[in-house]
């Protein structure tokens, strides 16, 4: 991937212009949505809070890809194709929707879980959204 300095440096500065403190990358922060990912389809198996703390990843990658200072720059093409790829990887996962109290408030990957998980998981979704998902074993 084709990932300049000045688009690293861009980045960090729209992920620090949101609170994130300094050092926000988008090389760490696709590594950490790809790691997420690849939690979810073994079966996420933390709890769910950890669930939507983890997701907050996504958040910061789109704050990224819609960020008109960013478009256009040498290495924004890279970056925008890798999310995607990640990004359809978790729709093949997260097949199970949730009831969000306001719907609009939330961005799409916050509306679908994966259908599968620990048991804490499991239990947080069945309490919290009234859905099942399998079990896996531990």
């Amino acid at each position: 991937m084709g990932i300049g300095a000045d688009f690293l440096e861009a980045y960090g500065r729209v992920q620090a212009d949101a609170g994130l403190g300094e050092g926000a990358s988008p090389v760490r922060d696709l590594a950490s949505w790809k790691g997420f990912v690849a939690a979810c389809a073994e079966g996420y198996d933390d709890a769910l809070p950890d669930y939507f703390h983890d997701l907050r990843v996504r958040d910061a990658i789109e704050r990224g890809l819609v960020a008109e200072s960013l478009v256009g720059m040498e290495g924004f093409g890279d970056f925008s194709r890798a999310v995607r790829v990640i990004d359809e990887r978790f729709r093949e996962i997260a097949t199970v929707r949730i009831s969000l109290a306001d719907p609009s408030a939330f961005s799409w990957w916050c509306h679908v879980v994966p259908g599968r998980g620990g048991d804490d998981f499991a239990d947080g979704l069945r309490r919290h959204f009234g859905v099942t998902i399998k079990i896996i074993e531990g």
